[in-house]
């Protein structure tokens, strides 16, 4: 008796289903946004873009620089370690309009075409919801910022022997910890002007207002009444990401750097929280 209920005990527990843990709602989140940006049209379009713009940067940052600088490019400076990334490094910091304009369309859009409203139906909890997708977008700019590394460095090799530069040390152990340092440099200046892109959509809620605010802001006031003010060169936001992509320009110290940017990040993303928390999703 007791042998036959020991068998059809393990029968049961044999011939019952297996039950996969449902993934993480964060996880759901960032999959669902990814599979959404990762058609093939928008990584060809996207790819293909990158290497055109990369070579070219590359080529006329090499080609016009000069044979010695006290700061930045120059061919004295191209010619020592980390020479192979210093251009693409440099060339980046020309992207910031543009990295504000996608993220402050692909934020306000969602809202404009009801993409925002119809996730939630999927995903409740809006704060998930949108680190999900915020990070999503994050890690495809990484693929197209190591793409513009990749593109910009092999350049960089065909470039650089008809200008007198020497890359005999761009592969050396110090060129290659400048180059991770360079990449991760892209990616701070980049998450920055991700953040501020996608506080601006969702404050504006409209890809063409969003958009107006956003180049006011990185255009004329940045770059024109931020330069010529010691109080914006040392506190606007779109000057300090400049710095950590040409660090030469800085007017402040690393450490001072990293606070006031670390600062902005947060007031960035509790204002983000706030936004989406209290505001209705058809507002």
């Amino acid at each position: 008796m007791s042998t036959s209920t020991s068998t059809r005990t393990e029968v049961v527990q044999f011939s019952s289903p297996v039950r996969a843990k449902p993934a993480p709602a964060l996880a759901r989140a960032f999959v669902a946004e990814w599979i959404r940006l990762s058609s093939k049209r928008i990584w060809l379009i996207a790819l293909s873009a990158t290497v055109v713009y990369s070579a070219v940067l590359t080529v006329v940052m090499i080609n016009t620089a000069p044979q010695r600088a006290p700061a930045g490019i120059s061919i004295q400076a191209l010619g020592e370690s980390g020479g192979g990334t210093l251009a693409v490094r440099t060339a980046a910091a020309f992207t910031s309009v543009l990295i504000l304009a996608v993220f402050v369309g692909m934020s306000a859009g969602s809202f404009a075409r009801g993409t925002w409203r119809a996730s939630l139906l999927q995903q409740p909890r809006r704060l998930t919801l949108a680190v999900g997708t915020f990070g999503a977008r994050i890690a495809i700019g990484a693929v197209i910022v190591a793409v513009l590394f990749v593109a910009g460095m092999v350049t960089a090799y065909v470039v650089a022997p008809g200008q007198g530069i020497d890359t005999g040390s761009w592969l050396d152990d110090t060129s290659l910890r400048m180059a991770v340092d360079d990449f991760l440099g892209v990616m701070v200046f980049v998450i920055g002007w991700a953040l501020l892109g996608t506080l601006i959509g969702i404050l504006t809620r409209s890809v063409a207002v969003g958009l107006g605010v956003g180049i006011l802001w990185a255009g004329p006031i940045e770059n024109v009444l931020g330069d010529n003010l010691t109080f914006g060169s040392h506190w606007f936001p779109g000057l300090l990401l400049r710095y950590v992509v040409a660090p030469e320009t800085a007017t402040v110290t690393g450490a001072t750097l990293a606070l006031r940017l670390a600062l902005y990040a947060v007031v960035g993303v509790l204002l983000v929280g706030v936004i989406l928390r209290r505001r209705d999703v058809s507002s």
